[in-house]
């Protein structure tokens, strides 16, 4: 599971996700290219060009149009490497931020448990992350760690509680 980065999205918290992401992971080269796909958010360009070797990223970006707050229409480009258009997408982020916020109210800036700190936003983002992918099931009664074979089975609440117990 990747670690979560939580606070305002600016050059420093961008560099450091990259930069963290890029450790997390087989070193990317001009032959086993990582592809990312994100909104146009100007900081992701120059911290994916820091954090990744030359030429080791496949770089898409994904324009939403809007017309208020209905989108009306997408736009996709390529903006370092190349990726087909039909594999630039961002529809499980936009999925996955539309399920924290209709279940984690913290995340909601009108609610009265919106936090104001960032440890409260990291720790509640952990424990919904874990819920989401172990605990609850999705298409075919199956969990995310199911479909990418990382579980045989959908967790309970006392399967994280034992592991993470008797891991440390």
């Amino acid at each position: 599971m990747l670690r979560p980065l939580v606070g305002k999205w600016n050059e420093e918290s961008c560099m450091e996700f990259w930069k963290g992401l890029s450790r997390r992971f087989v070193p990317a080269t001009a032959k086993y290219r990582f592809n990312v796909c994100t909104d146009c958010n100007k900081q992701n360009f120059s911290a994916l060009k820091s954090a990744f070797a030359n030429g080791a990223v496949n770089y898409a970006q994904v324009k939403k149009i809007r017309r208020g707050e209905i989108v009306i229409g997408v736009i996709t480009r390529n903006v370092l490497g190349y990726m087909p258009k039909d594999e630039i997408g961002i529809r499980h982020v936009d999925g996955f931020c539309a399920r924290l916020r209709e279940r984690v109210s913290r995340y909601c800036r009108r609610s009265k448990t919106f936090s104001k700190k960032r440890s409260p936003f990291y720790y509640h983002l952990i424990i919904f992350e874990v819920y989401n992918n172990f605990i609850e099931p999705y298409k075919k009664k199956q969990t995310p760690c199911m479909i990418e074979g990382i579980s045989s089975r959908i967790w309970d609440w006392d399967d994280v509680f034992m592991n993470f117990y008797h891991s440390r």
